[in-house]
């Protein structure tokens, strides 16, 4: 485990040779995290470690952390969300069984621009930031998963950005999220009725009649039709 000073951000240079890298062009070693002439660092951050982490909410906990309070001020900066899947990527891209890192999709590691939603949101550091840095623990059904993974709750869930409403996600986790087992309930991964992919698509019909950024996660829920009556939370 290495810990770093502070969150640094790459220069032209190093983001260039990132993007190399996880095109397969150069070694991993052609990068010195933090040597000048790849990144600097951003001035009023914390230190960070590249240690392991269970759930894409630990890992942005995390990150958020060393980032502090002006985190959204650096959203747009490509060169600190590389930085951070450089040195990150055990974490987010572990190699497989025959030693290789397989990093796949170009918007999963290089960061979108921010407003480039579709594929902004597809970021395996950086949307689990942005989740937990708005929506705090509303957001546990996004990012129970290994940061490696991107669900497809939340590529549903996150899909378009008028979902990006902390009530529709209170409701989303107490439809979908297990806190006795701090992860999904049976079946909410899946495509059959009352999933996430059906949630989705029941929001925007419900939108026509109702504006949902006007109701409370109760009310959302109470609308919803009964093929989500299995994921509702039980009466007490």
């Amino acid at each position: 485990m290495t810990e770093y000073p502070a969150v640094y951000e790459f220069t032209p240079t190093g983001l260039s040779a990132f993007k190399r890298i996880f095109e397969g062009e150069l070694p991993e070693s052609a990068i010195n995290p933090v040597d000048p002439q790849f990144a600097l660092p951003v001035s009023g951050t914390k230190s960070i470690s590249d240690a392991p982490a269970a759930t894409s909410k630990e890992l942005a906990a995390r990150v958020l952390q060393s980032l502090g309070s002006e985190w959204t001020h650096v959203l747009p900066r490509a060169g600190i969300w590389a930085w951070l899947t450089f040195i990150l990527r055990d974490v987010v891209f572990p190699k497989n069984s025959e030693g290789d890192r397989k990093p796949k999709e170009i918007h999963r590691w290089y960061p979108s621009s921010p407003g480039d939603w579709q594929k902004a949101q597809r970021h395996l550091v950086r949307m689990p930031v942005v989740l937990l840095g708005s929506l705090g623990d509303a957001a546990d059904h996004l990012l129970c998963a290994h940061p490696s993974v991107l669900p497809e709750i939340r590529e549903q869930l996150t899909s378009q950005q008028d979902m990006f409403s902390m009530e529709f996600q209170r409701a989303a986790r107490q439809l979908y999220f297990d806190d006795g087992k701090n992860g999904l309930k049976r079946g909410a991964g899946g495509k059959t009725a009352g999933t996430p992919r059906r949630l989705a698509k029941v929001r925007q019909q419900l939108d026509v009649t109702w504006n949902l950024f006007d109701l409370d996660a109760a009310h959302i829920v109470n609308l919803l039709p009964r093929e989500f009556d299995r994921f509702k939370p039980k009466a007490q």
